[in-house]
């Protein structure tokens, strides 16, 4: 009996110790959960002591911390990026409106020829058409994102609407001598698309080859199973472009600044190809940079 009783004892006192140490090792835990939690670092939880629950809390803690960490993260990086977008939409607005009253005090303030004011009012057209392209591109982007309406489809022909967007930028690439050669072996290819969209998408990529490159711009349309590509292909100006990124809402080179490019036009020309069901993606191929969009093929 009195072995048992020793025994018993003895149970008791491991018990006990083993809840004084599990309750220690809880409020450290918990200590330094607290500590990680309130610094901005990568750190994380540990335990020495060999324990299963334990061990599976902790590993718990950790997953937690890391996921919560990612998305501080991110949501620092969006928060940059949305400062970073609204200082350059803030410039980009300010230059052509403060360029065009400037042109406007001039013409009211001094005595100029018709000649002179009609060149000066020529100016003013060209910023505030800036002005309104800016304006557009920012709430065109903004509606994307909140807007669920369902896209109406129909049968159009790519070609066409291709030969379409080409001429819009025809006199912009021909009065800097440029050129915008357009190939397809086919004259029409039948596809499942919304016209307006994809207008703009072919828009957006022949606008950003105009602005971001020096040289001539080839446009090619291949079939390739039962899907069809277009090919967007002009030189490589800037060595330091990320084509992994440059899909992204806001990314700009920063010599791409000086041309008043906020970083939008590319975003929505993705979001459009996404909603179209299509993929787009960019690679550069020596001193060229390559833009491949891909859409279902309708037989």
């Amino acid at each position: 009996m009195e072995i048992i009783l020793v025994i018993l004892i003895i149970i008791i006192l491991f018990l006990v110790c083993y809840l004084f140490i599990m309750k220690k090792e809880l409020r450290r835990i918990k200590k330094e959960l607290d500590l990680v939690l309130s610094r901005k670092t990568n750190g994380l939880v540990h335990t020495e002591v060999i324990s299963k629950e334990i061990s599976d809390l902790v590993k718990c803690i950790n997953m937690h911390l890391t996921e919560i960490k990612s998305k501080e993260s991110q949501l620092e990086r969006k928060n940059t990026n949305f400062v970073k977008m609204i200082r350059n939409i803030s410039h980009d607005l300010r230059t052509p409106l403060t360029s065009s009253l400037g042109y406007v005090s001039l013409m009211l303030e001094s005595d100029m020829t018709e000649e002179e004011k009609r060149k000066n009012l020529k100016v003013v057209e060209e910023r505030l058409k800036r002005l309104s392209e800016l304006i557009d591109a920012f709430f065109e982007f903004s509606k994307i994102l909140s807007d669920n309406k369902k896209i109406e489809l129909e049968e159009i022909n790519l070609v066409y609407v291709i030969e379409k967007a080409i001429s819009n930028h025809y006199e912009d690439f021909s009065k800097d001598k440029r050129r915008i050669d357009f190939k397809a072996n086919k004259r029409k290819v039948i596809i499942k698309s919304n016209c307006l969209m994809l207008l703009r998408i072919l828009d957006n990529l022949i606008r950003n080859a105009y602005k971001h490159s020096d040289g001539d711009l080839r446009i090619e349309v291949h079939q390739d199973g039962d899907k069809i590509k277009i090919y967007f292909v002009n030189n490589l100006l800037y060595n330091d472009l990320n084509v992994d990124r440059m899909f992204d809402e806001f990314y700009t080179v920063d010599i791409s600044r000086t041309k008043g490019n906020t970083g939008l036009g590319l975003a929505i020309a993705k979001e459009f190809v996404m909603q179209l069901k299509g993929n787009i993606k960019a690679e550069k191929r020596k001193k060229e940079i390559n833009i491949v969009i891909e859409f279902p093929l309708d037989n």
